[in-house]
């Protein structure tokens, strides 16, 4: 992999003192999508219940959490001149919105489920949301680390290079 170049970073609109929010934010949805697969995994091993209704909740924890990021990264998007020309930027948000879309036919096709119902069309969508949240995970780590989008204005050298190092106190 070559070494982040940009001349300097763009900042955040949405940010507070300075730190860029939809960063803070991501890991919440991120985080209770895998929980979400673990449930449905603890499910299936142990047909209990209590599995299948966390796992319901949990998605609705990655929608609301989920529209959070995404409104903040919508305002990023718009906001920012150098991540509107950006195609990995548009993927980036156009396949978290897939991946919501996903979520939220799995919580509303998930039934108040009896012992041993099988869920096996929700295990599959919590599945494919999680492997597409890794690549525009992926996608979202480029946007910040290579092309310094979100990231502090001072950071960069102005000529291209490898972002400038600020020493550790």
């Amino acid at each position: 992999m070559s070494s982040p170049r940009y001349p300097a970073g763009t900042g955040s609109v949405a940010a507070i003192a300075g730190h860029p929010m939809h960063p803070m934010v991501v890991p919440l949805p991120i985080g209770a999508l895998v929980l979400a697969l673990a449930a449905d995994i603890a499910y299936f091993v142990t047909e209990n219940p209590f599995w299948a209704e966390g796992a319901k909740w949990l998605l609705l924890a990655v929608l609301v959490t989920g529209a959070l990021a995404a409104i903040l990264g919508i305002i990023d998007l718009v906001s920012l001149a150098r991540a509107r020309r950006m195609i990995i930027a548009l993927a980036h948000g156009g396949g978290n919105a897939v991946m919501l879309a996903i979520t939220l036919a799995n919580y509303l096709t998930r039934p108040e489920q009896a012992a041993g119902e099988p869920m096996i069309g929700g295990f599959i969508l919590t599945v494919l949301a999680v492997a597409l949240s890794m690549v525009t995970g992926w996608l979202g780590g480029e946007l910040s680390f290579r092309h310094g989008i979100g990231v502090s204005p001072g950071i960069g050298d102005g000529a291209g290079s490898e972002p400038a190092r600020t020493p550790r106190s």
